[in-house]
């Protein structure tokens, strides 16, 4: 990008630490400190945080692990309660599909 099509002014905060790093950088590369910023800044690996909606469904997965374990030790002492077992896997299905929404943006 050639300099003359930036004309965009944007301010950042430094810790003092952070500005001598920067401008120990600049000296030992010769780019200019805006240079440098702009190389860090395309190499980051930018990670969006995830839906809302995620956490509601996390939350859920969690009450249905913990709803499944509870039957694993009734099954493990011959206490096979089916009728759980069934909302249980319902409760799952119907989560994997509001997953699979959330996660492919469709919100739940």
């Amino acid at each position: 990008m050639a300099e003359s099509k930036r004309n965009v002014f944007f301010k950042v905060r430094l810790s003092a630490e952070e500005k001598a790093l920067l401008e120990e950088q600049s000296a030992r590369t010769g780019r200019s400190k805006s240079d440098v910023l702009r190389a860090a800044w395309k190499r980051l690996k930018i990670i969006e945080l995830p839906p809302a909606d995620l956490a509601e469904a996390v939350v859920q997965l969690r009450r249905i692990g913990n709803d499944l374990k509870e039957l694993t030790r009734a099954a493990n002492d011959g206490n096979v309660k089916i009728p759980e077992i069934k909302t249980a896997l319902s409760e799952l299905i119907a989560l994997d599909r509001r997953l699979s929404k959330i996660l492919s943006g469709g919100g739940l």
